[in-house]
């Protein structure tokens, strides 16, 4: 019974054929759905292993190298260039310290030491060297960046050629830069040497004439007297190459720039050809600077002297101006010296132009150079002087010139904030004399010429060739001797070593120190013992005259102890 109800069941449970034709055909809809369905997920995904074909093409084949790092530093990730950049193969580059492949004294300057790029979106940049698997090296420009999970992403830029490039072009411009100097240095020696033999053969020619006039019984004052004027115009030579140096710059005291040269423009006028005026912008006072009062007048009249000549026989006029101009205002082309920076807040202006010839800009690299001209004979060193000056001073000069419009030079000088001191004349008592000097001399010729000076301002001389001779003559004559005249630069012991031995033995006894340096450069350094007084040869009588009251004046005016 129960079997039979489970058919009767069944069999009207049933579909009818038309709902079973009915299940059956959306049965096959459904089949060919998915079977459409997974054409077009196999075709994406063909699509995307082709698109991450062609992302990991253009990755391995990009022009840059492509880095990335874990958050330890180990490089995860590499293309192929890269690779080829350091010469391994692209597996050999993974699981390694990217700084390990940094030249060892570059690491301390990668970003990437110690700490990680701590910002997501932070970029740094920096040119570094690599090593190579060879084990040589190569420069790259690195960026990097950490965008996510703490993950570094880095470009590396092969810049090798750009390198070498820069530093042939560096080399050229040094070498360049040599011959240059190696001709103005040849052209300076030519110049001074002409000019040197120009005044030895005045001082010899004239000294054989006076020889030949006191042979004869002649008077022989003129023949003398010419050769002193060639020996005193060799010395300025020789000052003024100093000046070019920029070491001189003398005594620094605070100078009124507008009534120094409201000083000098009766000298400034003469240094002008005739029928060039000189047009002038000064104001009643000031700017004040601090300045050498010897090497400003010097300035001056060279800057005018130039442009005076530039000037010549042609109608035109030369103009002095003196103002105050803030940094912006300075020039930075055909600034001189080359590496010199506004430092002040303000600087005082000396202007200088003139309406002359002009220059073309190949010679203005070359204005300030020792005896440069446009023209077959050097002009001399009034324009390296000005140079020097102004770099004793902690100063710059620009120049601006076109051929046909003239020139104008611009001093710039650091202003002095405080008063400018009035200037008192020179004055003392006259040289009273007697007494004993010792000479300190090496040079056979200045000894004895320096022994025939004294003797003829009425002193005594005890005259020795060095420091130890020196040491031993006063320790031996202490009662006679009074003052000290001593040359810095001596074998053995040098003038300071020998001022400290002698204070040993008489303490402040007076000492004048001679040099062929000027005195910034003697005195330059920290020295237990000074002297009264410097002098600078060559020297006249009456500077030593000078020189000898000033060491005795001070050291009357310094008590001294008793002799250890």
């Amino acid at each position: 019974m129960q079997g039979e109800d489970r058919v009767r069941r069944s069999a009207r449970d049933a579909p009818s054929p038309e709902e079973a034709l009915r299940l059956v055909h959306e049965l096959q809809v459904h089949q060919v759905e998915l079977e459409m369905q997974n054409e077009e997920l196999r075709r994406a995904q063909e699509e995307l292993e082709a698109s991450r074909a062609r992302y990991f093409d253009l990755y391995d084949q990009a022009p840059v190298g492509y880095v990335t790092l874990n958050p330890q530093g180990l490089i995860i990730e590499a293309n192929l260039t890269a690779a080829a950049m350091l010469g391994v193969a692209r597996g050999a580059l993974v699981k390694r310290p990217f700084l390990g492949l940094l030249h060892p004294d570059d690491r301390d300057a990668c970003p990437l030491q110690g700490a990680q790029l701590d910002e997501e979106g932070t970029r740094h940049s920096w040119d570094t060297r690599m090593t190579r698997a060879d084990g040589s090296l190569c420069w790259a420009h690195v960026q990097a960046a950490l965008p996510q999970k703490g993950e570094c992403r880095i470009t590396l830029n092969d810049i090798s050629e750009r390198k070498r490039v820069e530093a042939s072009l560096a080399l050229a411009d040094t070498r360049l830069r040599h011959l240059q100097k190696a001709e103005s240095l040849g052209r300076m020696a030519g110049a001074v040497a002409h000019h040197f033999n120009n005044k030895l053969h005045a001082v010899i020619g004239s000294l054989e004439l006076a020889l030949d006039e006191q042979s004869r019984g002649v008077g022989s004052m003129h023949s003398l007297g010419i050769a002193m004027r060639a020996a005193i115009e060799a010395s300025e030579m020789s000052s003024l190459m100093r000046t070019f140096t920029g070491r001189t710059t003398g005594q620094l005291m605070p100078l009124d720039l507008s009534q120094a040269c409201h000083r000098l423009l009766p000298l400034l006028r003469a240094a002008l050809p005739t029928g060039v005026p000189l047009e002038t912008d000064l104001p009643a006072s000031g700017p004040t600077v601090s300045a050498s009062e010897e090497q400003m007048p010097q300035l001056l009249i060279n800057l005018v002297t130039n442009a005076g000549e530039a000037v010549g026989t042609r109608t035109g006029a030369v103009r002095l101006s003196v103002t105050t101009v803030a940094p912006a205002d300075i020039p930075e082309v055909h600034r001189y010296p080359v590496d010199w920076e506004p430092q002040d807040a303000s600087y005082a202006c000396i202007e200088v132009a003139d309406t002359g010839r002009g220059m073309a800009d190949k010679d203005l690299e070359r204005v300030f150079d020792p005896f440069f001209s446009e023209k077959d004979t050097g002009r001399g060193l009034g324009l390296s002087v000005v140079l020097g000056i102004v770099r004793g001073h902690r100063g710059a000069v620009s120049v601006r010139s076109e051929p046909g419009r003239g020139s104008t030079f611009r001093v710039f000088l650091p202003l002095f904030l405080g008063e400018a001191a009035r200037s008192s004349p020179k004055g003392g008592a006259e040289v009273r004399p007697g007494g004993t000097v010792l000479v300190v001399e090496d040079d056979d010729l200045v000894r004895s010429v320096t022994s025939a000076m004294l003797r003829g301002l009425g002193f005594s001389v005890l005259a020795v060739s060095g420091g130890s001779e020196a040491v031993a003559e006063l320790g031996c004559n202490a009662a006679r001797i009074g003052l000290v005249l001593c040359d810095l630069s001596m074998p053995g012991m040098d003038g300071w070593e020998t001022l400290a031995a002698l204070r040993r033995i008489v303490p402040g006894i007076p000492v004048i120190l001679c040099s062929g340096y000027d005195r910034s450069q003697a005195m330059s350094g920290h020295h237990p013992e000074l002297p009264q007084a410097f002098l600078r040869k060559p020297y006249r009588q009456e500077d030593l005259s000078e020189a000898i009251r000033r060491a005795r004046g001070a050291a009357a005016a310094t008590p001294t102890t008793q002799a250890r």
